[in-house]
């Protein structure tokens, strides 16, 4: 079914309510938790200042959109409990009691926002098979199970709405439901608010955009080249030679992780696909990727 202008309107006004605050994607790229095509702060300073752009034609996105009710659904029927849409409800963002510009956009909860202290909030995954080695067995606590921007994410969830629990519920390849409790980490959150509100309150209000902290964020194009050339000031060599043994500490510490890499397959050898610690999380796995060949994955 195609979007209705209706709906569209609705997303605009809801991205541009969403500028006035930090939110869960937001702080996991502001605090460099994010992988590299997420972004970093200099993207989400963008989204805060300026024009919105309209929602870019992705089937990742769509699917992920659409797929939301069904995996909560799944959760609703495996533990016999009522999921509820958030946004059905509460508004979003749903702001923090005390803390400016910070603000939660849950998924799911189940419970009632009038007594917080039944609540629990569910946040639904679309995740690639291909990705399936960053994710523990089902049931499995998210902290150690779950790749940590997704962590992260919770975490700033249930912080912004003070609630003491959630569970990340995620669909892997299509076909493999699993599911993650997380309890609140309230001195992490006050960490994590406290440096997303002065961070807005610097760079947004202060229409100062922070400093690119990846590529991505300042390759725009192929500009025609100018023929200039910088001369480098204390402040510039000093970052130069910081690059420069970092890019030499890079290259040894490569060496001995293939090193360590390569006795981690020997001890596994053909018999073996994945490695547990003594307290049961999985340590490595080491299966068939894309090209047909094995693939180690050391978390």
């Amino acid at each position: 079914m195609a979007t209705t202008i209706r709906e569209k309107t609705e997303r605009w006004r809801w991205l541009e309510e969403r500028r006035r605050f930090i939110c869960s994607t937001d702080i996991t790229r502001i605090l460099g938790l994010t992988p590299d095509s997420w972004g970093g702060p200099l993207s989400v300073w963008n989204d805060k200042t300026l024009p919105i752009e309209p929602d870019a034609a992705n089937e990742l996105f769509y699917w992920g959109h659409k797929l939301e009710p069904l995996i909560a659904e799944r959760y609703a029927e495996e533990f016999d409990v009522e999921v509820i849409k958030f946004d059905e409800d509460y508004v979003t963002p749903f702001p923090h009691t005390e803390i400016a510009h910070v603000a939660a956009t849950p998924d799911f909860l189940v419970g009632d926002m009038a007594d917080r202290s039944t609540v629990t909030i569910v946040e639904t995954k679309t995740v690639s098979a291909w990705m399936s080695d960053g994710w523990g067995s089902s049931g499995s606590n998210a902290v150690d199970n779950v790749p940590p921007h997704y962590v992260a994410q919770v975490l700033w969830q249930l912080g912004c709405c003070e609630v003491p629990r959630g569970v990340i519920a995620a669909l892997i390849g299509g076909n493999d439901w699993r599911y993650y409790p997380i309890d609140a980490d309230p001195e992490w959150f006050e960490m994590a608010a406290t440096t997303a509100r002065d961070w807005y309150i610097e760079h947004v209000h202060g229409d100062r955009p922070p400093p690119p902290d990846q590529r991505s964020e300042i390759i725009v194009g192929a500009p025609d080249e100018s023929g200039l050339i910088l001369i480098a000031d204390d402040d510039l060599d000093e970052i130069i030679d910081a690059r420069q043994e970092l890019k030499a500490a890079e290259k040894a510490s490569k060496a001995e992780l293939g090193r360590l890499d390569a006795i981690i397959c020997h001890y596994m050898g053909n018999q073996f696909d994945q490695i547990n610690r003594r307290d049961g999380s999985v340590a490595a796995t080491w299966r068939v990727g894309k090209g047909g060949t094995r693939r180690l994955v050391v978390r």
